[in-house]
């Protein structure tokens, strides 16, 4: 079973303010649980509330690549979207093919730079 297919018994996703709403529908009709960031909240306040709802946050701020980051938490995981423009058809590309290559497992203590050209992982 390819890990785009695996049931998602834990994975849950927060989508930072700055990213299409519309994604949640994308990630919902593949099983995963996702949750909204209120508008206006600080970084440190985004991390928090991934940490504390064990989500895999998702972003187009670069500010959140930094790999101390993920270091100092206990985070899911973070996908960094580098996709100009970010819009719903090319975020939904490239985040598909990261479902693809890294496993529901996979995503623990690292951070994902997601390009129409490829994944980069830091961990």
């Amino acid at each position: 079973m390819s890990p785009l297919t695996e049931k998602p018994l834990k994975l849950k996703f927060l989508l930072d303010e700055n990213i299409d709403v519309r994604l949640t529908s994308f990630l919902k009709k593949l099983g995963f649980s996702v949750l909204v960031s209120p508008k206006g909240l600080k970084n440190g306040a985004v991390l928090a509330l991934a940490d504390k709802e064990s989500c895999v946050l998702l972003t187009n701020d670069k500010d959140f690549a930094n790999l101390g980051v993920i270091k100092s938490s206990k985070l899911a995981g973070i996908v960094v979207f580098r996709v100009h423009p970010p819009t719903l058809s090319k975020l939904e590309l490239t985040l598909s093919k990261l479902l693809k290559e890294v496993s529901l497992s996979g995503f623990s203590g690292r951070v994902f730079l997601l390009s129409e050209e490829g994944i980069e992982i830091r961990e």
